[in-house]
């Protein structure tokens, strides 16, 4: 058998299918656990996922990348005993690093509950998520594999048996615990939560368990006449090092990166807290009606905290995940170009990257940014607490949906043409902007957790403006090339509008006020057939200057 590799356009379809399942799995994992747990609940939940995804993101997130490019260069030269190399030394090495990392979290889960992130209650939760560490970064090495010979269809299915085994366990498990606690209280919610988190281990696992089965019973398409022919091997110590050099500055981005949530997580809480002492009576009058309902002020903060990331966030991902297909599959094509000094491919793999997503996300974004109360009450409707905190910050944040996208293909597209240390750098710069606007402007009453959805709509936009930047003076392309991106803007804005202004008709009428499903499909489905023929037309009218781009 020889080896197949799959083009750009495939590829991303099948990551994108595979990101699409795994989001509305996401969904229907998180819109039920949240009416389970309230915002109180979830902020356990996700202080977990914050302190977890910095730890995990020193070798699970970072392998797949370094691996995928390490892999499409040696491919792009048929050196296929060294492709075979690179895996077996990244089993060897960073599962037993992966192993000794697992541990931290799991014996130090009670110091880093108290004293790092002051949330005495998320210690199970966090005890809880620890195994995934490992888990986690032996099922990258193989993603990361796959990728760099261009078969994305082993990732894609690993995140799909991930999706539905988080859906199956964790509710369940979260159920189980309910019942076996006698319902839920303020005593039982941390266990609940842990419980919760016990699904998303046992979901990483069985990722895990399926690309182990993929490899034995597929292999990687690798014939043994294409090993025979190639006699060029290197040691296990010289791939040790490439990857190294590789992972190290993708770690730190991708360490980096998490510290951004890191930075909510650690300055939401601690800014409402010392303004709730200063000002008890403002939030008094603000959160009356959560307040009422029994969120005592001690817990607000953690209330807050845990609606935004747990409401706000979680809806605000969809877009920029599936977008983060197309950086991900442009990875090994740019890599194998670059590595052959082809800059004309690399320059239209880029261009043709860029359009596809702006295609996607701006009127996504956009269009959750008009519609960001309505999408919530559909999701999230037993929760009108948790909405009335978050409907705000998600206006805010999903107007970053194209910054992000755009900066998440650039970052990918940045490693694969050698310039892995620009994302760290760009993303300190950001991070630190979004410290600095957190301290000032989470403390404001009036503003409160927006304030954390205003700071992160600025880091997106930076790190944005500055990845594409040095994007195209490394590959000597013209800023004209994001001119494609023009159409899907003026096109994304009307339908943005058209979106708000059905839902506001809609909504006076008394049959579509009590039935907000029927009102946010109406608004959408006109949305998108104002896009798609604003869409057609303005291209037509360039001489189909967008299709090009992307089907060329």
């Amino acid at each position: 058998m020889i080896l197949k590799k799959q083009g750009l356009l495939v590829s991303s379809f099948i990551l994108m299918v595979s990101v699409l399942v795994s989001r509305i799995a996401g969904l229907i994992f998180k819109i039920p656990l949240t009416n389970i747990l309230g915002g109180a609940g979830m902020g356990y939940f996700q202080s977990a996922y914050t302190v977890f995804t910095p730890i995990y993101s020193i070798c699970a997130l970072s392998l797949p990348p370094a691996i995928s490019a390490l892999v499409a260069e040696n491919s792009a030269f048929k050196r296929y005993r060294n492709i075979r190399n690179i895996k077996k030394t990244a089993l060897i090495v960073f599962s037993l690093i992966s192993f000794i990392l697992t541990l931290i979290p799991i014996v130090f889960s009670r110091f880093i509950a108290v004293r790092i992130i002051g949330n005495e209650n998320a210690q199970y939760a966090i005890a809880a998520i620890s195994p995934c560490i490992f888990f986690g970064t032996v099922t990258a090495i193989y993603r990361g594999y796959y990728e760099g010979l261009r078969n994305m269809t082993p990732t894609a299915i690993s995140q799909m048996v991930e999706a539905v085994v988080r859906v199956i366990c964790g509710l369940g498990f979260s159920y189980i615990a309910v019942i076996n606690f006698g319902g839920v209280s303020d005593f039982t919610l941390p266990l609940i939560a842990a419980a919760a988190i016990l699904g998303v281990t046992a979901a990483d696992f069985a990722g895990l368990i399926y690309i182990l089965l993929r490899y034995k019973i597929g292999g990687d398409g690798i014939s043994r006449a294409e090993l025979a022919n190639d006699h060029h091997k290197e040691r296990k110590r010289t791939a040790l090092k490439q990857l190294i050099v590789l992972m190290i500055p993708m770690a730190l981005a991708s360490l980096v990166s998490s510290l951004m949530n890191a930075v909510d997580l650690s300055t939401i809480m601690l800014c409402i807290r010392s303004s709730l002492r200063k000002s008890p009576e403002l939030y008094i009058e603000k959160y009356a009606s959560i307040i009422a309902s029994g969120t005592s002020l001690e817990d607000l903060p953690n209330f807050l905290y845990g609606s935004f990331t747990g409401l706000a966030l979680t809806v605000f991902s969809l877009a920029p995940s599936l977008c983060s297909v197309f950086g991900k599959s442009s990875l090994p094509n740019i890599s194998e170009a670059y590595a052959k000094k082809d800059l004309a491919t690399v320059q239209k793999e880029i261009k043709r990257v860029f359009a596809i997503i702006s295609v996607i996300s701006i009127p996504a974004g956009f269009g959750l940014s008009v519609m960001s109360g309505e999408v919530l009450r559909l999701l999230f409707s037993s929760r009108q607490n948790e909405i009335l905190v978050s409907k705000l910050p998600l206006e805010i944040i999903s107007l970053g949906t194209p910054f992000l996208a755009i900066s998440g293909a650039a970052y990918s597209m940045l490693q694969a043409v050698g310039k892995q240390d620009t994302p760290v750098k760009i993303t300190l710069l950001a991070a630190a902007v979004k410290l600095g606007l957190n301290m000032i402007l989470v403390p404001l009453p009036l503003l409160g957790i927006s304030g954390a959805a205003i700071s992160t709509l600025a880091s997106y936009v930076i790190i944005c403006v500055m990845s594409v930047y040095v994007l195209f003076k490394e590959t000597d392309m013209n800023i004209k090339a994001l001119g494609t991106s023009l159409i899907p803007l003026i096109c994304g804005i009307a339908a943005a509008l058209t979106a708000g202004v059905t839902s506001n008709i809609l909504n006076k009428v008394k049959y579509f006020s009590e039935n907000n499903v029927q009102s946010v499909a109406i608004s959408i489905a006109n949305a998108v057939i104002i896009y798609i023929l604003l869409l057609a037309l303005l291209d037509k009218s360039t001489k189909n200057w967008l299709a090009k781009e992307i089907f060329k």
